[in-house]
């Protein structure tokens, strides 16, 4: 026997319209970086000047070029260096306090005697 018509919409449609998501603003692009601009403009003449360059040895030779180039803001100074990162696991991963982190002490029933054993 079929199915009995019904008024409302239930169908994948209508459950899509109703789902719609809201329209996004479209963002503005950054600027591009100092860098990237020195890269525009120098990249194709060292190009042309090694075309038998591989790989990105171009990216290392305008890296190169960066440090003493007066249109990079960073120029003299040092390099930063970059910090290393811990290793977090599980439970550990909770920042300890100073009373944890000192060296377990032996407990009062455990004393053991460094000169009393002769056993080596």
């Amino acid at each position: 026997m079929p199915k009995a018509a019904s008024s409302s919409k239930t169908t994948k449609s209508a459950t899509r319209a109703a789902k719609e998501k809201p329209v996004k603003e479209k963002k503005e692009p950054r600027a591009p970086s100092a860098w990237q601009l020195f890269c525009e403009k120098n990249r194709p003449a060292w190009k042309e000047a090694n075309p038998d360059a591989k790989g990105n040895e171009w990216m290392k030779a305008l890296g190169d070029m960066w440090k003493d180039s007066p249109e990079n803001p960073n120029r003299g100074k040092e390099p930063k260096t970059k910090k290393k990162k811990s290793k977090k696991s599980g439970v550990d991963a909770a920042p300890k306090d100073a009373a944890s982190s000192s060296p377990p002490s032996s407990s009062p029933g455990h004393e053991v005697d460094v000169g009393a054993s002769s056993d080596y």
